[in-house]
């Protein structure tokens, strides 16, 4: 299904307000994930498994030194606190273990412009965001189980070039639009009191 990034922007938010995440992270996710499709980067593919992962009852960071260490994190719930807390320089760095997406932490990422992060796995950079670039390096970058972030510039030269339009795979949007319908309501005098549908005048 060929989309514009603002088509994939909407399909993305309305399948995690499917998905009953609140709607704050909706719009973290849906700039992220097309963030990620814009650079040719499997984004959705990575929403999608996310979203199947089972959430472990949540654990506060532990600390050691200037790092933060989140356990058993999902790139959802614990990958966005991680990623504010490091903005918010709280802490030098911060390491996720047995992350379900390292991807879509870049994504979540990219949503704080101005600001330069570096991703690695077991020492060695495989990503960095600057100037609202994503910086690639496809040598190092693995599907790892423990990420570290940090607010660094990185000296990767591989910026991954941005697209105008994303191709995603029918079995990729089916499940989106899927998830999407979630968020439809029975007609009835009920919803619409509670704010479903349109208006009266076309100002609504």
């Amino acid at each position: 299904m060929d989309l514009s990034l603002s088509e994939l922007k909407d399909l993305v938010f309305n399948a995690c307000m499917g998905s009953n995440l609140p709607t704050g992270v909706c719009e973290d996710l849906s700039f992220g994930v097309t963030f990620l499709e814009s650079r040719s980067l499997a984004g959705s593919k990575e929403l999608l498994n996310s979203l199947k992962c089972e959430r472990h009852p949540p654990v506060s960071p532990q600390k050691n030194g200037l790092c933060l260490i989140f356990k058993n994190a999902r790139a959802i719930f614990e990958g966005l606190s991680a990623i504010d807390f490091l903005v918010s320089e709280v802490c030098d760095s911060v390491v996720l273990e047995n992350i379900d997406s390292p991807m879509l932490l870049i994504g979540l990422a990219s949503n704080y412009t101005g600001v330069s992060f570096s991703f690695f796995d077991n020492r060695k950079i495989f990503a960095s965001l600057q100037n609202e670039e994503i910086i690639w390096n496809h040598d190092h970058y693995k599907y790892s189980n423990v990420v570290e972030i940090r607010l660094k510039h990185s000296s990767l030269e591989n910026i991954l070039n941005r697209c105008k339009r994303v191709s995603l795979d029918d079995t990729t949007f089916s499940e989106l639009a899927n998830l999407s319908s979630n968020m439809l309501v029975p007609e009835s005098e009920l919803s619409r009191e509670r704010g479903a549908g349109a208006g009266n005048i076309d100002n609504d």
